[in-house]
């Protein structure tokens, strides 16, 4: 007897566990598909709005609008396996210069660190 009535109180307990887990992850699906309905509303404006742009030629709306094109140098008019070491650095820095902006960077602690005066008088 007293080991039916511990299996009825067990399986009781169990089922409660159940439907708590259950509930629980009833409500954590709710707030995902809440989560996911805001960002594929956000998506859906984002490209509405890009769209609407290049329609009405408003190309700097999106990354992939044509961008203007490099300039070309006098020395790209020489095939670049002929061109000298100074010549082919001075090209490579125009063409990474005209094709990606610069951004700011900060310096690292080595080169502060490297940019400091000792102090000691010795050059």
């Amino acid at each position: 007897m007293p080991d039916d009535t511990n299996q009825r109180r067990w399986n009781a307990l169990q089922a409660r566990l159940d439907a708590d887990a259950a509930k629980r992850h009833a409500a954590r699906m709710a707030v995902k598909e809440a989560a996911d309905d805001k960002l594929r509303a956000t998506i859906d404006e984002a490209v509405r709005a890009a769209v609407q742009g290049l329609l009405a030629g408003n190309a700097q709306l999106t990354e992939s609008a044509p961008q203007p094109a490099p300039q070309v140098h006098a020395a790209e008019a020489t095939p670049l396996h002929k061109l000298e070491p100074t010549d082919w650095l001075a090209h490579a820095g125009q063409y990474w210069t005209d094709r990606m902006p610069s951004k700011y960077r900060p310096m690292t602690m080595g080169e502060f660190l490297g940019s400091q005066d000792d102090g000691d008088g010795a050059a």
